[in-house]
């Protein structure tokens, strides 16, 4: 018998090539493994839906910077937009939780002059359904998000928690069962200028953060207020780190 050949048009070809590799691949029957189930491939999932979603966060931040002075008094900013009273720091933060579980510490550390300071954040609760029990993971904060207050621009929180801190100055106990917040998120200053660009008038929805950049942000207040102050706070500590390590 004489061997013969098929001329296909390339059409035709890359059709028959599609059909082979679902037969050998497996894949072509609804249900199975490697099916798209309508657009569920594409929409952002919750942590919990991944069935491997283990919950446990460990994370260093380097690289850290005070807003503003331990040592400052009233009226002061410690936000600072414009990136004009930063104080660089020695010292990290050190995040180890269990996002499911709402347990886990964050432990920072610094130097400012002759003081050294250290901060333990340890106790978490929600006082809004987003923040999950304490802790939550891929969520929108800030800004216009209707998450949270409008402090800062609107942020995705690759990690972030609320609850209560302890701050201590020298060893001694500064500050106890203050207000805290830590952000594991998108990167907030510009890294030349070092402003944060908010609030501005923009005409894309995303929010003011640069998602090619990360950070993570602490924040500890007290429940006592000051008019004079931005924010508002008799006590606003800020602080943030630039280089963000994942365990």
């Amino acid at each position: 018998m004489k061997p013969f050949t098929i001329l296909l048009r390339p059409q035709k070809l890359c059709m028959l090539l599609m059909i082979l590799t679902l037969i050998f691949v497996g894949g072509a029957t609804a249900g199975q493994f490697g099916t798209p189930k309508g657009e569920e491939g594409t929409r952002i999932f919750n942590a919990t839906e991944h069935p491997t979603y283990s919950g446990h966060f460990r994370l260093t931040g380097q690289k850290g910077t005070l807003i503003g002075s331990m040592r400052d008094k009233a009226p002061w900013d410690h936000m600072d937009y414009a990136g004009k009273h930063l104080t660089p720091i020695l010292g990290n933060i050190e995040i180890e939780v269990d996002e499911r579980a709402n347990t886990g510490q964050i432990q920072a550390q610094f130097t400012e002059g002759a003081d050294q300071y250290r901060m333990i954040f340890d106790r978490f609760a929600a006082v809004a359904p987003y923040q999950d029990g304490g802790i939550t993971t891929r969520v929108y904060e800030h800004g216009d998000s209707g998450n949270g207050d409008p402090l800062y621009p609107k942020t995705w929180l690759y990690l972030g928690g609320w609850g209560k801190a302890d701050v201590f100055k020298n060893g001694q106990v500064l500050f106890k069962d203050y207000t805290a917040h830590f952000m594991v998120m998108e990167r907030s200053r510009d890294p030349n200028t070092h402003e944060v660009r908010y609030p501005i008038t923009r005409s894309l929805p995303g929010g003011e953060t640069d998602p090619a950049g990360m950070e993570i942000d602490l924040w500890v207040r007290s429940s006592e207020t000051n008019m004079q102050n931005f924010p508002t706070f008799e006590t606003f500590i800020h602080l943030y780190w630039e280089e963000v390590t994942w365990k």
